[in-house]
């Protein structure tokens, strides 16, 4: 697991110029939030208006454990679109109408994104990095456990997944069928 962490780590310093962070709330961005600590990386955060109270409040939270000042992006025509689209093509949706836009009117060259496989490619002149890539869902746990690392309360009450509301995934829920979230990902060009 240390090492694990130290490639991560290594992974977002040799990113951390003219680059930004994409948070979510969700555990993964919280690693990156950690990953973060003593560079100045901007903070970004999509807001759809979707979310739960929790996320609010875990995002203030966040902002006060870190020290750091979100940078806030919102685009009401582009959240109306995503909110008609699954998750993955909403994930995918608000990335590349309302993130890449800001980084590429900012000049920043690196995106650093929670998501856990293995991903990397150049789109929009934008590099999108992927330092938890080699983790598995128990390693992010794990990590948040032995670092003390605060996490969004949905969690506590049964929420597999956070994020806006229609796409957070309860335990009670079907399990999310990955083959069928890759394929849709690899078709859009992201795998």
């Amino acid at each position: 697991m240390k090492e694990k962490w130290e490639d991560a780590l290594k992974i977002v310093r040799e990113h951390s110029t003219d680059s930004a962070i994409f948070f979510t709330c969700d555990k993964e961005s919280t690693l990156l939030l950690e990953l973060r600590m003593g560079l100045d990386i901007p903070v970004l955060f999509v807001d759809t208006g979707l979310y739960q109270d929790e996320i609010y409040q875990y995002l203030k939270t966040a902002e006060e454990h870190w020290k750091f000042k979100t940078v806030i992006l919102k685009n009401e025509k582009v959240i109306g679109e995503s909110s008609a689209s699954g998750k993955e093509d909403c994930y995918v949706l608000l990335r590349d109408k309302i993130i890449l836009p800001y980084l590429l009117e900012k000049g920043i060259k690196t995106l650093i994104e929670p998501l856990k496989w293995d991903e990397r490619l150049k789109k929009d002149r934008v590099i999108r990095v992927f330092p938890l890539s080699g983790f598995s869902d128990l390693d992010v746990w794990r990590v948040i456990k032995d670092r003390g690392i605060p996490y969004c309360e949905l969690y506590n009450k049964g929420f597999r997944d956070v994020g806006c509301e229609p796409c957070s995934a309860s335990e009670k829920q079907e399990d999310v069928d990955r083959e069928e979230v890759q394929r849709r990902l690899k078709a859009l060009g992201y795998l």
